[in-house]
Order: structure tokens, then sequence, then C-alpha cells
């Protein structure tokens, strides 16, 4: 089943509104006890910082309905004793807030049928497994073109956790943002191995500066690569929050992460008895992600940003409109073709002009 996205933002509108007049929502005898695993500290920034933010926002809208847990930095080969133990505690509504934890998610589930799993990225669902994402490659089509305007050097440097299609896809979007501008731009990539690992992400972030690169873009989570690149000189864009304070010199933007609405929507189905496994993948118009305020950048440089991001949220602009050509050559849609959703979510290839070798 399709959540209807405008569905799940009004009823936590209304959620909201009866929280504020001081109702407690869906008060009941025992509350619905809702698990959180993490693959990062709440202490990281970035990923799962914003996903605990949408936990205490649950607890803020529904009051005494619901008791919250979270389990933080969690490895992916752990997360089904993990699960399992919150399901044997009583949790009955589960996130699992990482593309890590989707794998196994997906063996878990099976073995508890009466708790309800939502997975933070995947590929599919199943009975009791429901998907939510939000396009942030929607916001990095805009880092890219906003990359393209910043760099002297047109090469931007770019720190990657894992070749997973989530990542795969967003390095391809930064580029076509940025060939947008200027079609010489090149994208230079280093692997963490890792979502959190400051120490790693700034030796990242290190690496490709010294190579060049004076626009850093990173798929990890910690403000490392950021404070690196102010105190080198070069400009970067945050990850999952608004990470200008911690590199008020070199900060550009960010994707800013929402997750309490949806949260929120879906703990209130399992209390009314109407969760339903579904495909939520919303993009900047939806309310899952904001851009936060452009910094460090002329009013012309942010203008056009804006304005790409209203295309991008109106649906004038598509990242993944023809033609799109592969590293190798070969063509991977059309001039008037576009990329669907389930070939986004399975991208396991490279644009050209991006410099990148898998890690071993």
């Amino acid at each position: 089943m399709q959540i209807n996205r405008r569905q799940v933002l009004q009823g936590a509108t209304a959620l909201g509104a009866a929280a504020g007049l001081g109702q407690p929502a869906f008060a009941q005898a025992n509350p619905l006890q809702v698990g959180f695993i993490y693959v990062g500290p709440v202490g990281d920034f970035g990923w799962s910082t914003m996903h605990d933010v949408g936990r205490k926002r649950l607890e803020e809208v529904m009051g005494p309905a619901v008791k919250t847990t979270a389990v933080e930095a969690v490895a992916a080969n752990d997360m089904e004793r993990v699960a399992t133990q919150l399901a044997r505690q009583g949790h009955r509504l589960i996130f699992t807030t990482s593309f890590s934890f989707f794998q196994p998610t997906m063996r878990v589930a099976p073995t508890l049928p009466n708790v309800f799993f939502e997975s933070a990225t995947g590929t599919r669902t199943a009975d009791n497994v429901s998907l939510y994402n939000a396009r942030f490659y929607e916001g990095r089509y805009v880092q890219g073109v906003i990359a393209a305007r910043k760099s002297k050097t047109k090469t931007i440097g770019y720190i990657a956790a894992f070749p997973v299609p989530e990542v795969i896809h967003a390095i391809n979007t930064v580029m076509r943002g940025a060939w947008s501008v200027d079609p010489s731009m090149k994208i230079r990539v280093i692997w963490a191995n890792a979502w959190f690992n400051p120490g790693r992400e700034a030796d990242a972030a290190r690496a490709l500066i010294d190579q060049g690169c004076d626009v850093i873009c990173q798929h990890t989570d910690s403000p490392a690569p950021l404070q690196l690149a102010n105190e080198r000189g070069v400009f970067g864009f945050g990850q999952a929050s608004d990470m200008t304070r911690f590199a008020p010199k070199a900060h550009l933007t960010s994707s800013v992460n929402n997750w309490g609405d949806y949260y929120v929507e879906r703990a209130k189905a399992v209390i009314a008895g109407t969760w339903k496994p579904g495909d939520v993948w919303g993009g900047l118009n939806s309310g899952m992600f904001k851009l936060a305020a452009f910094t460090n950048m002329t009013p012309e440089e942010a203008s056009e940003a804006q304005k790409v991001a209203e295309a991008l949220s109106s649906g004038r602009l598509h990242p993944f409109d023809g033609p799109i050509v592969r590293a190798d050559g070969t063509e991977a849609v059309a001039a008037g073709g576009r990329l669907t959703d389930d070939q986004i979510r399975a991208m396991n290839y490279f644009y050209r002009g991006v410099e990148v070798s898998l890690p071993a």
C-alpha cells in the first residue's frame, strides 16, 4: 500500500495541535512501546541525531500514549539480536534506521509477526515491514549546483560511507547538479567504510583537499569533514542536520532531516489498528527534509540555489531525466526517458566525471 504523504503530515499536525492544548494524544491504559535502533551514536550530530530528534517529537506529541526506547551504535550483524530483545520487552513498533539494517530487518521480521517494523530505506516491503526514506538526492542536486559555482579547481571531493545504491545515486546526483552549471566538473570519491568515524572522515577530507578538491561533500555523519574544511579554507556541506556552527566559514548548506511527523503517524496507525506496510519516499515538498540556510555564498548564488530547490520541489526538474551515461560510456537512460524509483534504488554504476574505485 502506498501511504499518502499529505495524510501523514495532516495527521501529525492534528496530533501536534492536540498536544499543544494539553490534551494527550491517544490516551490509553497501556502505552505503545516503540523501539528505535540507530546505526551511530545519538551524538553523531548527523543521521542518528536527527532520528533521535524524531523520537523525541513522537514523545512530545503523543505523550503517555507511547513509551520509547532507543538503542544506539548498533552494528548490522547485531541488529537482529537487538530487535528480538526489544520485542521480548514488549515493543510492538520498531524503527530500524539505516540501510545497513534492511537485510537484518527482513530476516528477523518473519520471526516476530506481531511486531511492526519500519525500515529507513530498503528495496521491498513485507507483511510487517514498511519502508520510509526521503529523496535526499534532491538536496544533493542542489549541492552540485552550488559546488560548481564555488569551486575554482572544478573538482568536488566526496566522502562516502559504503558503496550501496543510496550512496551511489547521491554521488551521481551531485555530479548531475554540478554538470548543469559546468560540464567540466569532476568528483573524486574516498570511502570511509563507516557511517560514523570522525577520524576516518577527517582523514578522507584531508586527502581530498590535498588532491585539489576545494568543495567537500559527505555521506557520513560527523562534522569532522566540515571542521577540516573550515581549517583548510575550502567549502563543504553538512549531513542530515544544520552543521553551520561547526564550520562557520566553510558550511554552504545541509539537508536537514525531519522524521518526527512520520513517526507520529505510524504510531497512530498501530494504536488504531490500521497499520499496513507502505513505501514512503518523500521529497523536498513532503516536509521529510529541508535545506539549511545558504551561507558563505553571494546573493546571486543563493538565489540560484533556491530556484533549483523550488524546481525540484515542484517537479519541474528531475535529477534522473535522460540522457544518462555511465562511466564506461554505455547509456543508462536515453533522452526523453527517466529512471524509475526501482532503478534509482538499485543503482550500481557511476556517471561519467566521477573518479572512484570501489573499496577492497
